[in-house]
């Protein structure tokens, strides 16, 4: 028999996945959670009934989420993830030699461990990294109770604000705010901030929106994400300029650990800008586009 799961999408469109095989399926204190096999993106993350993550998207999503950041930095020896999830991030994070210290934090155990049984080829083997801290809390337990000493780079690759659901609540400038206190004066943070449709962009435009009310750079990096059906987007904030220097990307690139198989100098620069359709969209004020961005306020009804 086949099985399909269907999600919605934006804007009255929904996609629907073929599943070939359920791996794993399990409630969590906090989440639905499926790992199944799908013909289309191979082994795949659902939760709350939304693909999170593909075998055949990983490297093209995680890569992304990575690596411009920690190349913008000059020197990023310590890092907080915020979302630890199948462990990706964690994974890319390592290939920078420089860095000493990860502290990874997620409020679902169960979603960890599940996919580090499950789905190992995300994380392939980081957790037992002797620089990973794996924490267990609500992130905010985390900014209660920081390290000493500041991050360099702090990811918050966090699943989108389902009503009720563990990322409820994170998108404000309160909480960058927060985020900002334990981050170097030079320190770069990384939202997962949503699709960029050409309708509203009600997520890019809220987590820019609080991000800037907090910092005085912000950047939108775009790339799609073929499981996604979407063009997707990080936002980048920091005290200062952010840039990667493309001349010596590939360079850099070759000094890290491990080969990556999407970033690299050529791709760069059509991640970093944004057609200028997208862009008026992007930047238009509040009052000629949907409301409730203004603090990055939005929460997406359960169902």
């Amino acid at each position: 028999m086949t099985i399909f799961t269907r999600e919605p999408s934006s804007h009255g469109t929904v996609v629907e996945f073929e599943i070939s095989k359920i791996i794993h399926r399990q409630t969590t204190p906090y989440q639905e959670l499926l790992v199944a096999h799908t013909p289309a993106y191979q082994r795949a993350l659902f939760l709350d009934g939304l693909i999170q993550s593909s075998e055949f998207d990983d490297p093209i999503y995680h890569e992304t989420l990575v690596h411009p950041a920690m190349f913008a930095h000059k020197n990023p020896r310590r890092v907080l993830v915020g979302g630890t999830g199948e462990g990706a991030s964690v994974r890319e994070i390592l290939r920078h030699r420089g860095v000493e210290k990860v502290l990874t934090v997620d409020l679902d155990r169960e979603v960890v461990e599940a996919c580090i049984e499950h789905l190992p080829f995300f994380s392939a083997g980081a957790f037992a990294d002797p620089r990973v801290e794996s924490r267990f809390e609500d992130i905010q337990l985390t900014l209660d109770n920081p390290p000493a000493e500041p991050f360099d780079v702090v990811f918050l690759d966090l699943t989108d604000p389902v009503e009720e659901g563990p990322a409820a609540g994170l998108c404000t400038s309160e909480f960058y705010g927060r985020v900002a206190n334990v981050m170097a004066e030079d320190g770069i943070v990384v939202v997962q901030s949503g699709e960029l449709d050409t309708v509203g962009m009600v997520t890019p435009r809220g987590v820019r929106s609080a991000l800037g009310n907090v910092f005085a750079h912000t950047h939108i990096v775009n790339f799609y994400v073929p499981c996604f059906h979407a063009l997707w987007s990080f936002c980048l904030a920091s005290q200062r300029p952010i840039a990667v220097d493309v001349a010596t990307l590939d360079t850099k690139i070759a000094g890290l650990t491990g080969a990556l198989r999407y970033y690299c100098a050529a791709r760069h620069p059509s991640i970093w800008s944004l057609p200028p359709y997208l862009q008026q969209v992007l930047d238009r004020s509040d009052g000629d586009g949907p409301t409730g961005v203004q603090d990055g306020i939005f929460v997406y009804p359960r169902g």
